[in-house]
């Protein structure tokens, strides 16, 4: 499996500071690559390079908030292998030396028009955000099946990104399925720039001053034939966990890597996992080798069924008051993720922590300051999704 790994910091000779420069980050970037083949250590002729050669911008540096009205980008969404994200933290290296594997592409084309909005559009699906210079906000969306329209927008993120930053928003849409299903969904988005660092990329290509955004939507879907039976109706909760690496000026990630968990009355029905790399159409075959059906049906990383994902941990849950306690083996080193989260999907609870394998491990979450009931205790172990009921 082509799987990311978080590896030591990496000593570095020579950094160009986009800030410094009137070059883009894939600018130097293809400098960097220059500079592994021919080792030249001399800082003032790869700055002097970079500034000279003119290179197609890549690697999805798109800024929505820049795009002048009625214009259009694009980019290659290739979606590749789930991988575990691992933890947060500062100077972190993501290696995606090998060429990444993917069994499909699709172009996504972002238009802004003469109001200021912009429209994600992908095959089958648009989105529609309005932009400030420093807000991103979902405001509507459609496909074949359904369409929605947020009557609290979602905020989805606020830029400039910066290492530590954190917004938490509710958000409730009203939608309608097949022309005739009126639903609605509410809940909360939770978002923190939990990581920094670089990835690196097949041909040992470099990016810098990249940021992590974890984003966690968590929320509740209530449909009916009749929109007054709504507020009765019973719920189907979701739980979206996701991460994106931001290159610097870009509002639209490099790499994205979701685990989606559905459930009905709070008894979990099943997991989605996927992940994408954007890349510029002819840069794309630089990082992405396509891999044919047959080939990756047979691979895993692809396929969204459980089982794809071995069990590495054993563990047993207790309540006691308004305490969650966990008592967990684990066969592997693993990333744990907790979440608690009530019958409205509103996320109440979070806790990320890293746990060498081995046996007599223990967590304890602590819930005082709900109120009495029954939640959905969500337990992410290294990309795969365990729930549970708890009464507290």
């Amino acid at each position: 499996m082509n799987k990311c790994h978080l590896l030591p910091k990496m000593a570095v000779k020579v950094t160009i500071h986009p800030s410094k420069f009137p070059v883009t980050i894939p600018q130097f970037l293809r400098v960097e690559r220059m500079y592994n083949m021919c080792k030249m250590e001399n800082y003032f002729l790869i700055s002097a390079l970079a500034i000279l050669i003119g290179v197609t911008p890549v690697h999805g540096q798109v800024n929505l908030s820049g795009m002048e009205p009625a214009s259009t980008d694009s980019l290659v969404k290739s979606r590749i292998r789930y991988f575990s994200p691992g933890m947060g933290g500062r100077n972190k290296v993501w290696d995606f030396s090998e060429k990444l594997g993917s069994k499909e592409a699709s172009k996504v084309m972002f238009m802004k028009d003469s109001t200021g909005v912009v429209s994600f559009i992908e095959p089958g699906r648009s989105c529609y955000y309005r932009t400030t210079p420093d807000t991103l906000i979902l405001f509507g969306s459609e496909s074949a099946l359904e369409k929605r329209e947020y009557t609290v927008n979602k905020v989805s993120k606020y830029f400039p990104l910066e290492y530590g930053d954190s917004i938490s928003k509710h958000f409730r849409c009203e939608g309608m399925y097949c022309g005739d299903h009126p639903f609605r969904e509410v809940g909360t988005m939770t978002a923190k720039v939990d990581a920094d660092g670089l990835i690196v990329l097949a041909e040992n290509d470099t990016v810098r001053n990249v940021l992590r955004v974890h984003t966690i939507d968590s929320y509740s879907i209530c449909m009916d034939i009749d929109t007054a039976a709504l507020d009765t109706a019973r719920l189907t909760q979701v739980i979206d966990e996701r991460y994106e690496w931001y290159l610097p000026e870009s509002q639209y990630p490099i790499i994205e890597d979701v685990a989606s968990t559905t459930y009905h009355n709070m008894e979990a029905i099943g997991t989605t996992r996927y992940a994408y790399c954007n890349l510029p159409e002819d840069l794309a075959d630089d990082y992405i080798t396509l891999i044919d059906e047959d080939e990756a049906d047979e691979q895993d990383g692809f396929s969204d069924e459980g089982q794809q994902i071995p069990d590495i941990i054993h563990y047993n849950i207790e309540t006691q008051g308004k305490v969650i306690y966990m008592s967990y083996g684990l066969d592997e080193d693993a990333t744990i993720t907790t979440i608690v989260a009530n019958h409205m999907g509103f996320l109440s609870i979070y806790n990320q922590w890293t746990q060498a394998a081995g046996q007599g491990c223990s967590a304890q979450i602590d819930c005082n300051g709900l109120s009495a009931g029954i939640y959905i205790l969500y337990i992410n172990v290294n990309g795969k999704v365990y729930s549970e009921k708890v009464t507290l």
